[in-house]
């Protein structure tokens, strides 16, 4: 047994507890700041403009996704990433006490500034969270098996699913008309996510890291950038579920105008908002709790598979829902868009990421991690450019137009390889060959 696996044995309790404290605690703020719920409500308190209500999930994408190549050649000749897990944390997450703060001091009486510093802290925020990620990813890579990891996203996320219930009610409390105005309301949801983010940061604080060889030296960005280039070329794996990813990303296009259609065209009440981010962690909780089965049983790639056609199902429900079909029933129905969306977002941890990190070279983790994420930070445009669509033509229109993209993700997930299989059919010609 390796050095490092002799670490990562004796502090596997301690780690698996960290890890899973954090992805409970961080999912729990990402229930108060949602960018499919409370985020773009938000922004439609402030503005009328369907492309700035877009950009609030178009820059929480691209802050978290866009660097990350670039973070991942800074990490590829750092021993430890733990330092780096911490210091990131402790410059990006002081940023959303404070703009909370400004929204508790009345400053959302200036509607653009105040729209200006929101998309500031998204960026701020995720930017850093980017660093952060990447340090994590890692760490995670080094410290708990594929199967163990499956089942620790899974716990965790059936956890979140059912205190996020809770959390619903409260959210649908505090934007219903017997709870507190505006912007008391926001503050207060902010202030939530922010104290479930310190919490967060607080579990990883506990992991032990296991030390790992890397390169010595970081190649130079003229050397980094035909290394990736050929991660591209010649891991046929990874291309075929960047494209997928790509492809089911097309669905982000509706993503953050579901709420404001409800709202305004379907006339539900505001309050709704709170049931919307309930189901969408229901959602999660079902990823968790089915998926994490799947995952360990049959593989990441079975897990990209199944919700790649949940996510088409979506955009496609929206469709049989602006034809009124459903009459009174619309209010129940409603919901379920977004626990399909949950399981898709509470998947990509247990398929995408867990897909990515199986097929990734022991010591290039960072570097396949941050292509996958800087590649997908193509997606950013995208709620933007259906702000765009919006503006010019209908919420129909729109919801056509992500049901193709997601379809096509769908189709493309089909022939998937299955990464444990190919690895220990690797394994064995290896092993066959050394005997000969």
């Amino acid at each position: 047994m390796t050095h490092q696996s002799l670490i990562a044995t004796k502090h596997f309790r301690r780690n698996w507890l960290s890890f899973f404290g954090d992805y409970v605690f961080f999912g729990l703020g990402i229930t108060f700041a949602s960018t499919s719920t409370t985020l773009p409500a938000f922004a439609a308190a402030l503005t009328d403009n369907k492309i700035l209500i877009g950009a609030v999930s178009s820059v929480w994408l691209g802050g978290w996704l866009l660097p990350q190549v670039f973070v991942a050649n800074f990490l590829s000749n750092k021993p430890r990433k733990y330092p780096i897990l911490i210091w990131a944390a402790i410059i990006g997450r002081p940023v959303f006490p404070l703009f909370t703060l400004w929204v508790l001091l009345g400053g959302t009486r200036f509607s653009a500034l105040t729209m200006f510093l929101f998309l500031f802290t998204i960026a701020f925020f995720t930017l850093w969270d980017a660093v952060a990620a990447l340090a994590w990813f890692d760490l995670m890579g080094k410290s708990l098996a594929p199967e163990t990891r499956g089942r620790m996203i899974g716990i965790g996320q059936a956890f979140i699913g059912i205190a996020s219930i809770g959390i619903g009610v409260w959210i649908r409390y505090l934007l219903g008309e017997h709870g507190p105005a505006f912007p008391l309301n926001y503050a207060v949801i902010f202030g939530s996510a922010s104290l479930f983010f310190w919490l967060s940061f607080i579990a990883c604080a506990f992991i032990v890291e296991s030390p790992e060889a890397v390169v010595e030296v970081r190649p130079s960005f003229k050397d980094y950038l035909p290394q990736l280039l050929s991660v591209w070329r010649e891991n046929a794996a990874f291309s075929r579920v960047m494209l997928v990813r790509l492809l089911t990303g097309l669905g982000s296009l509706a993503a953050s105008f579901y709420v404001v259609y409800g709202i305004e065209v379907q006339h539900l009440p505001a309050s709704s908002v709170g049931l919307f981010a309930a189901a969408n962690t229901v959602g999660v909780a079902i990823a968790g709790i089915v998926l994490g089965l799947v995952a360990d049983r049959w593989g990441s790639q079975r897990v990209v598979q199944i919700t790649n056609w949940l996510a088409f199902s979506v955009p496609a429900l929206a469709i049989v829902m602006s034809t009124d079909i459903f009459g009174s029933a619309l209010a129940w129905v409603y919901p379920g868009l977004y626990v399909l969306m949950g399981i898709f977002e509470g998947s990509i941890m247990l398929g995408y990421f867990n897909f990515i990190l199986e097929i990734s070279p022991a010591g290039q983790r960072p570097v396949y991690i941050g292509l996958a994420n800087t590649v997908t930070g193509v997606l950013v445009v995208v709620p933007v450019l259906g702000g765009f669509i919006l503006s010019q033509t209908s919420y129909l229109i729109l919801f056509i137009i992500a049901a193709a993209g997601t379809l096509a993700g769908a189709l493309g997930s089909i022939n998937l390889p299955n990464p444990r299989k190919e690895k220990l059919l690797k394994f064995r010609i290896a092993e066959t060959a050394e005997k000969n």
